[in-house]
């Protein structure tokens, strides 16, 4: 029998979950957390979701905009596949990179202009999804899935891409050296800093006056010279050039 929910209440609940699992992961929360967190006793906490998986569940839903409404409570494990989908449908949704796009299947030429123009794009969806990517980063320790898909799937083709869009920039032809990939790595990790890390620094360790445009602009600026000096390094690197 589905019940009837406090208003807002769910949503609370969710956000609370966000919180504990990606701070703790997930064999360390406990839905006593959750509960605490969420300023309901366990006993209600149950009356919305039936277990720790259902409640990782809520709180993948709730960091993939997904909507909480019409969910029948107390919420079901659906299965870690399921969860999973939820998040890769997620990524679909933000990756708006019609520069890096462009840029991969050679369809324009590579300039430092267009390399900031991605480290924009990059930002931006980092940005829009750093809940989820907060979330799904310290879950990956422990879900296999996760790990295979963000950390392998996503994070590590991107900065073989990222590496390989740098060296068309210094004409070089061959792929990418492991020194290469490393800078496009660091370069991801500026941008990414920016964008999400730096909203969850204390006060003491935060930079004062520093908006989002300022951020967005100094971490494309960054993201372009460590791209772009790795890439003629290796153009230099490389004598029959």
């Amino acid at each position: 029998m589905a019940r009837k929910r406090a208003e807002g209440k769910l949503e609370e609940i969710a956000d609370a979950a966000v919180a504990c699992f990606s701070e703790l992961g997930i064999r360390r929360t406990q839905m006593a957390d959750v509960a605490k967190a969420a300023g309901v006793s366990a006993g209600t906490l149950y009356l919305y979701v039936s277990s720790k998986e259902a409640l990782l569940h809520l709180a993948i839903l709730r960091v993939c905009a997904r909507p909480l409404a019409s969910l029948t409570l107390p919420l079901e494990d659906p299965g870690i596949g399921a969860t999973v989908e939820i998040f890769a449908a997620r990524v679909k949704e933000v990756r708006h990179w019609p520069t890096f796009d462009a840029a991969l299947a050679g369809n324009v030429s590579i300039s430092m202009d267009v390399l900031s123009a991605i480290g924009r794009e990059l930002y931006d969806m980092l940005h829009e999804a750093r809940r989820a990517i907060w979330l799904v980063d310290r879950c990956a320790r422990e879900v296999p899935a996760f790990e295979q898909l963000h950390a392998l799937d996503l994070r590590a083709r991107h900065r073989d891409q990222l590496a390989e869009i740098a060296l068309k920039l210094a004409g070089v032809s061959s792929g990418p050296s492991p020194e290469q990939k490393l800078a496009a790595r660091l370069a991801l990790e500026t941008v990414a800093w920016a964008a999400m890390h730096r909203l969850r620094e204390s006060s003491t360790n935060a930079i004062a006056g520093l908006g989002d445009d300022g951020a967005r602009e100094t971490a494309a600026e960054s993201f372009t010279v460590t791209l772009s000096t790795a890439a003629m390094r290796s153009r230099r690197n490389r004598p029959d050039i």
